[in-house]
Formats: C-alpha cells, sequence, structure tokens
C-alpha cells in the first residue's frame, strides 16, 4: 500500500510539473489552491488577476491534472 502511496504522490508531482511547463500560472494557480489552501481571492491579489481568471485557470487546471492522471 505504501507503494501505491509514493506512486500516486510522484505521478501528482510530474503532472503539475508538465501543467507548470504547459502553462506557468495555471501550475501556480493549481498549487496555491490544491497545497496552499489559497482563495480565490488571494489567488487574484498574488498573480494580479481577476477573481474569475482564477475561476477559469482552476477549472482548467483540474481539467488537464485529471486527464494527465488516468
Amino acid at each position: 500500500m505504501l507503494r501505491t502511496a509514493r506512486k500516486t504522490v510522484l505521478r501528482v508531482h510530474e503532472a503539475l510539473e508538465d501543467l507548470e511547463k504547459a502553462d506557468p500560472r495555471l501550475g501556480q494557480v493549481a498549487q496555491m489552491r490544491y497545497f496552499g489552501g489559497y482563495t480565490e481571492q488571494e489567488i487574484a491579489e498574488t498573480l494580479d488577476v481577476t477573481e474569475r481568471t482564477v475561476q477559469r485557470d482552476w477549472e482548467k487546471a483540474r481539467l488537464i491534472l485529471a486527464e494527465s492522471l488516468r
């Protein structure tokens, strides 16, 4: 079971790296939202974009990551 968990963590890490290479802002949004627990407003202020942009980026990032992890 531990081996499976390690593989999952590695796959997530690789998927995030690929996402960041393809679109750095999507990678930032995903990390800030998922791992950092930032709100959409906090991310928007940090990245100097609108909350709506963060919402769209988060939706895109989730779809791309989900596809990568299939």
